[in-house]
């Protein structure tokens, strides 16, 4: 019988979050019941919406006749003899426009950034283009890219919108309740601010709902005149100024900064930047209920002409993307105790100090809080590392340096080197410890041509030499793979294990391990085929961190173009290849195709992990025979303490179910499918619709991380 709050809940359609959900709905029989109730509430919704598309394409066709027949007017009026003698007046028109337009902005620069910089460009500007035709070109606006809203709102780049939330119609009472009311100092170092930018920041952290802070702005020896006044305009018992006789650069007036503050935390803030009304008040909860020495948010970026874009929706805390990219970025906040021990920021690596700082700090400190909320807004001007991170060219230099320090702080071996697609860009590239046997284990049947072409590459493609392969045969017939399986058998790096029983891949894998003689374990499937020499050191290098659970690599359709895997998300509908069919040098959502990144599984097909680790976990569950038995291994590895990543950087082609077929195609199979999938969920109910390197901000279905239109904060 189905939980009756559960059939509430598919009756409104409001299902809520995995966490939410166990805690709510516990008990094994709720579990089951609502992922039931959860699949047949998914096919109503699929019918509703072929209703809708129907409709919709209707609609779509009534709007096409429409069009066409206004394609024909506008002809005619076009090619009418009054609107050829008007098109004098019309230019006239537009450039009296343009050239008010020239002058709002000429302003706007003024008043930003200075009257002799404004005079500067205008008079460029003329020089380039003549007069006549820099007002005429500037009477229309730029054409909007496809996706992109043009307006004086705050919507661009595909839809996305911050709006600013109200505060809450009881904060005095919601605040009260706090038990813990911490005290934030945040500090700000600046150097010839703008003033319009400088009095922007400082009005934002003016405009918080939660009232215990203090703003500590340090003034970096600053040589503007108008950076100085408005600094001197400031007059507020809340902000603290600091002048300093000498130019310290942005370490050194951050940590003047730091030693002046009196704050329980400390939040990092930019002179130019702004944070949200609710930021203190979010991190004042976040401390309330999680008690964590560090804390991060989600943030976008906030253009020159005052419009949002770019939000970073980001994971849970990932030490693996941390050494990749500096995602945790703003807003950052620290608890003064925790960063007193840390100590300061280091100039060495100025440009990338916020960095370096959150590198040496999580080790001290595994108590880290992500609230997935925007509460930064990050100011895109030129030069800044905002809109290119190869804008500073010491940048790229401090951002390698960072790393490496890390890692010989935490006496790891490894290399920083570039990624290859996108310049500025490192990868961290760890070294094997010592020679570990690995052993590759592989399932198979009745599959000669396929097989013959993975053990090939294998053993033609692979430099690393202290490898061994254990072959799991589910019962062949074909008398091609018999003879094949029988040469293979007399190969001293090769043991072939019969197991000629109903297909469970989980229980051949569990076999191979036990056969297995190596303290790495390497699950492969028979349809792929290496592609490259140092595979295996790659895969290894990871798999040997104490911290790591399941390592995965990229694996490729044939052709070596479009993505097979590149990491597991687990959404809405269930468990599902992120970023499908994309290039295979494309980006992705923050590089995620590129980087090495913590996901919360990866596939099978190709997933290396420890000995020790596997038997921790207790191997693959034999209750899940065909689908999802990597997702639930990697599901008990993060629930252990691990965390899995992908290795963009080992590439590897994936034929896919050329053993099996698709479980998406046969009626049988794909019933089978569900039952698994709710088997799935109900051995681990804490990820019911919950992925932690996920982020409630995507599209619950989003394998390319993709925003909803008009998704508010």
């Amino acid at each position: 019988m189905v939980n009756p709050d559960v059939a509430a809940a598919v009756a409104r359609g409001d299902f809520i979050s995995g966490a939410e959900h166990y805690r709510l709905y516990g008990k094994n029989e709720g579990r089951v019941a609502s992922i039931d109730a959860y699949i047949t509430y998914l096919a109503n919704t699929i019918a509703a919406q072929k209703n809708a598309i129907a409709e919709l394409e209707e609609g779509m066709k009534n709007r096409e006749r429409e069009v066409a027949l206004l394609s024909l007017t506008i002809q005619k009026y076009a090619s009418s003899r009054s609107w050829r003698i008007t098109k004098p007046l019309r230019w006239l028109t537009a450039a009296s426009r343009g050239g008010s337009l020239l002058m709002r902005r000429a302003y706007t620069k003024a008043k930003t950034e200075g009257l002799s910089a404004a005079m500067a460009r205008a008079v460029q500007i003329c020089r380039k283009e003549g007069l006549l035709h820099a007002v005429s070109q500037r009477a229309l606006p730029p054409p909007a890219e496809a996706g992109q809203s043009i307006g004086t709102g705050s919507v661009l780049h595909g839809g996305y919108t911050y709006i600013e939330p109200a505060a809450p119609a009881d904060l005095n009472v919601q605040l009260e309740k706090m038990a813990i009311k911490p005290m934030f100092s945040i500090v700000v170092p600046a150097y010839n601010t703008p003033p319009a930018l400088l009095t922007a920041a400082i009005e934002s952290v003016k405009k918080q709902w939660y009232p215990y802070w203090e703003l500590i702005l340090v003034n970096d020896a600053s040589p503007a005149r108008e950076t100085r006044a408005a600094l001197e305009r400031v007059d507020d018992k809340r902000i603290k100024i600091l002048h300093l006789g000498k130019n310290a650069g942005i370490s050194g007036a951050t940590n003047v900064g730091l030693d002046a503050a009196s704050g329980d935390y400390i939040v990092f803030m930019d002179h130019d930047d702004e944070i949200t009304p609710d930021c203190l008040y979010e991190l004042a909860a976040c401390i309330n209920r999680e008690d964590p020495d560090f804390i991060y948010s989600d943030e976008d970026k906030l253009t020159e002409t005052g419009e949002f874009t770019e939000p970073h929706f980001k994971p849970d805390w990932s030490p693996d993307t941390m050494m990749s990219t500096m995602f945790t970025c703003h807003v950052s906040c620290v608890r003064r105790s925790v960063q007193k021990a840390v100590g300061g920021l280091r100039s060495e690596v100025d440009g990338c100090q916020d960095w370096d700082f959150v590198l040496r700090l999580v080790e001290h400190t595994s108590r880290i809080s992500h609230i997935p909320k925007v509460l930064y807004h990050w100011r895109m001007i030129p030069g800044s590392t905002a809109i290119d991170i190869a804008a500073k060219s010491y940048i790229l230099e401090s951002s390698k340096k960072v790393r490496e320090d890390a890692l010989a702080r935490r006496g790891l071996a490894g290399r920083v080197e570039p990624v290859a697609q996108v310049p500025g860009y490192f990868r961290v590239a760890y070294a094997l410890r010592g020679t570990p046997l690995i052993s590759i284990i592989i399932p198979t049947r009745d599959n000669e041509k396929i097989l013959r072409q993975c053990i090939d590459s294998i053993f033609t493609r692979t430099q690393y030499e202290n490898f061994e392969i254990i072959l799991l045969d589910n019962g062949s017939k074909d008398s091609a793979t018999l003879a094949y399986l029988e040469t293979l058998q007399a190969h001293e790096k090769i043991m072939v294990v019969r197991h000629d029983a109903p297909f469970n891949y989980s229980e051949l894998n569990n076999i191979g391990a036990r056969h297995a003689r190596g303290e790495l374990l390497l699950f492969l499937n028979d349809d792929t085929e290496v592609l490259q020499a140092d595979w295996l050191e790659r895969l290894g290098g990871y798999a040997q961190l104490p911290h790591v659970g399941a390592v995965g690599a990229k694996l490729l359709y044939a052709g070596g173009k479009q993505v097979q895997h590149a990491g597991l998300v687990n959404l809405e509908t269930g468990p599902a290849h992120a970023m499908l069919r994309i290039n295979v040098d494309a980006p992705g959502y923050f590089m995620r195709n590129l980087l090495e990144y913590n996901w919360l599984a990866v596939t099978g097909a190709c997933l290396m992990v420890e000995r020790a680790k596997f038997m921790q976990v207790d191997g693959f569950a034999e209750s899940l025979p065909v689908a999802y038995n990597d997702v639930d291994f990697g599901m008990r590895l993060h629930a252990a303490g691990f965390y899995n990543v992908v290795v963009p950087a080992v590439h590897l082609i994936h034929h896919e179910s050329v053993s099996r077929g698709s479980d998406h195609m046969d009626p049988e199979k794909l019933s089978r499918l569900k039952r698994e999938m709710r088997a799935l969920y109900a051995r681990n109910p804490r990820y019911f619709q919950y992925d932690p390197f996920f982020n409630i901000n995507f599209h619950p279905n989003g394998i390319n991380f993709d925003i909803p239109a008009c998704r508010v904060n």
